[in-house]
Parts: structure tokens; sequence; C-alpha cells
């Protein structure tokens, strides 16, 4: 078996790091524009818009969230790196089907299938965290998450232009070239190295039962703390530019909820970034529940937001406080997990991820149709809720390091 260098763990990081962001800036390419594509398809009424959208949104994740699990057990089977090109494979192809769609229904079906070879993700972070020394693995979490992340910031601008310059058919086509792209870079880029190599953490043998991975202690919470960091990322999303949109005397609505959100995923990235550097010395589990406890309040304290510059304000807060929820959850698993059985535990955290990807836009959408305010005091409420499991539910979580 090879020697795993130091060199080679930040080659893979970044590789990985590359492939997310290519990839991720692509999808951003046509995801905050798919009601306008669905009218393009021949939906004009605004009420079967908006229903076609959220079951367009949902249909992805739900199906990826479900398979995760096994497509997780495979990859510590036949190698996660060959679940990453299967994604990636089928991306390309999909994408650009859903390009020359002529229907609602054929763009559904299309969702349906891509949801099939999707789990990236999770499969994309454990890599990360078997690449790295142990360490490192919150950094290398990090690193993959912040690309990510900056991919809100920087997708949909770029895609909005092709859009609008070109036609939304055109910005599927862009997608389906940048996830070529990240395909070819990972292949080239990234050397899989097996688990159990000198300097990764080493566990029982492979083998274990699709459920074995709950035999961990915690590993369930962590799962349902995914889930609750992925419900408030996407709802906070959803939430903006319907706030903006209600605000008085505001002629720019797009451009100021698209600097509202972009603003927010850095200042998430730097969140990120920062609290993968504190989690070398400091228990994950305890910066997760420090930034839940403050992040609340100012989720709720949204719903008191008069004019754009406070929601500004507040949204890069809570992106500071919440930005680095799902990075320390990560570090959470993979403390949890060992390194031969980690890709079916991150199969499972995928489950807690996507189904949180799913439901949000559902959940979300129906509240807010109700009142805002009470959306974003909802989120603030999920996010104490979050702490409190934390706190009182899993107590021997905050006093696990990364290199527990």
């Amino acid at each position: 078996m090879r020697r795993f260098l130091p060199a080679d763990w930040r080659r893979n990081v970044w590789a990985l790091t590359l492939t997310v962001f290519i990839s991720f800036v692509g999808f951003q390419f046509f995801s905050p524009f798919l009601p306008l594509y669905i009218r393009e398809l021949g939906v004009t009424d605004p009420a079967k818009i908006a229903l076609w959208s959220g079951l367009q949104a949902a249909v992805t994740p739900a199906v990826s969230g479900f398979l995760s699990p096994l497509f997780g057990r495979l990859a510590d089977r036949f190698g996660r790196k060959m679940m990453l090109i299967r994604s990636l494979v089928g991306f390309v192809v999909i994408v650009a089907a859903m390009g020359l769609v002529t229907s609602v229904q054929q763009l559904f079906l299309a969702r349906l299938i891509m949801g099939l070879f999707a789990g990236f993700t999770p499969m994309a972070m454990a890599l990360a965290t078997v690449s790295a020394p142990r360490d490192k693995v919150p950094a290398a979490i990090g690193m993959v998450q912040s690309a990510q992340l900056l991919s809100v910031a920087v997708g949909p601008a770029i895609g909005g232009y092709v859009a609008s310059h070109f036609g939304m058919r055109y910005a599927f086509f862009a997608t389906a070239g940048l996830c070529a792209v990240a395909l070819l870079g990972l292949i080239v880029l990234f050397e899989e190295v097996a688990p159990g190599a000198p300097g990764t953490p080493r566990g029982p043998a492979p083998g274990l039962p699709l459920r074995g991975v709950f035999q961990y202690p915690y590993f369930p919470t962590v799962v349902g703390l995914l889930f609750i960091a992925q419900f408030l990322d996407r709802g906070l999303s959803l939430l903006i530019p319907l706030e903006v949109a209600n605000m008085p005397g505001l002629e720019k609505v797009a451009a100021t909820a698209g600097t509202i959100v972009s603003i927010g995923a850095i200042a998430a990235t730097a969140s990120a970034n920062v609290a993968a550097r504190l989690a070398r010395e400091i228990p994950a589990a305890r910066l997760l529940l420090i930034g839940l406890l403050v992040g609340g309040p100012l989720c709720a304290a949204m719903a008191l937001a008069r004019g754009w510059l406070t929601l500004l304000v507040l949204r890069t807060l809570v992106g500071l406080c919440l930005g680095a929820a799902i990075t320390l959850t990560y570090s959470l698993g993979a403390a949890i997990v060992p390194a031969e059985n980690r890709g079916a535990a991150f199969g499972w955290l995928g489950l807690g991820l996507q189904i949180g990807t799913a439901a949000s836009p559902l959940v979300t959408g129906a509240l807010a149709a109700v009142s805002i305010p009470g959306a974003f005091l909802f989120d603030g409420t999920l996010a104490w809720v979050a702490a409190g499991w934390l706190a009182f539910g899993a107590r021997g979580l905050r006093s696990r390091s990364a290199q527990s």
C-alpha cells in the first residue's frame, strides 16, 4: 500500500474543492430560475407555477436522500471516487436533457431520474474526511463546504446573464458543460486512498450492515442535526426574496434580494472556514451549540426587519452564526465513525441533508403563505430546538474533538 504523504492529502482536498465548486456553480445557473423555465414550458397560472416549482425543487433531493444510504454502502465497497464519477456522468447527461424538454411533466421526470444519480455532496464530504489526516478533517470539510457555499454567491449572477442573453435552455447546457469539466478534473487530479492507509483513521473492518452505523454513539443525533441545519439554510434562501418583495417603495427587488443572498453566502463561507480551524482545538459540538444559541434569535429578529439594510445586517450575522452548522455536523460524523465505514455513514447523513433540502421549500413556502414573519420565527425556534437537543440529548458530543 502506498505511503500517505501530506502533499497528497492537500492535493486531493483541493481537487475535491475545485470539483464541488465548478459543479455547484453550474447547478446555480438554473436552480433559482426554475419558475421562469416552468412558465416558458407553458404553465401560466401563478398558483400552478408555484406548485410545480415546489415539486421540481423537492423531487431530486427526495429521491437522492432515500437512496443515499445505499450508495454510501456501495461506496465503501467499490470506492467513493467511483460514486462521484457516477454522479457527475449522470448530471452531464440529465441536465443537458432538461434543456431539451418540451413540457413541465418531462422536466419533472428528468429531475426524478437525476435523483438516482445524486448523493454527490455526502460522498464528496466522505472523501474529504478520509483524504486528510485526522487532525485536518474539519479543515478539509470546511474547504469543500466553502466551495458549495460560494457557488451561491457566484452561480446565480452568471446563470442569470446566460439565461437572459441566450435563453433559459442554454443555462442547462452550460451547467452540463461545467459538470463535464468537474468530472475531468476529478478523474485527473484526485487520487483515492484506501481507508486504513498510514495517516488515516482506523476502525472495524468493512462489511457493516446498512444500518450498522447507528451502533456508533450519537450518530442518529448527528443525522437529525444535519437535517435541521440544511432546513434552515434552504428556508432562509427562500424567505429573503419574499421578504424583500414585500418591502414598500423598493424598486430593484431582484437585485436587492440577490445581494442579500450573496453576502449571506459569503458570511457563511467565512464562518465555515473559521469554525473548521477552531474545531482542531475546541469540540465541534460546542461550536455548533454556540452558533445555534446565538443564531436562533437572529433568525427570529428578521421577522421585525422593515428595511433592506436591516435585513442585510441580520442575514449576515445569521450567516456568521449558522453558516458553519453543516461543516461542524459533518465533522461530528467523521469523529464518530471510522474511515472504513464512513461512506455508509455519510450516506445516512446525506439522507438527513436531502430530506432537509426537500422539506424546507415545501414547509417554508406553506408557512410563508400564511405569514412571512411567522416563517422567520419558526426558523429561529427550530435553531433553539436543535441547540436544546445538542445540549441535553447528546452531552457526550460536546467533549469530542476532531482528534478523538
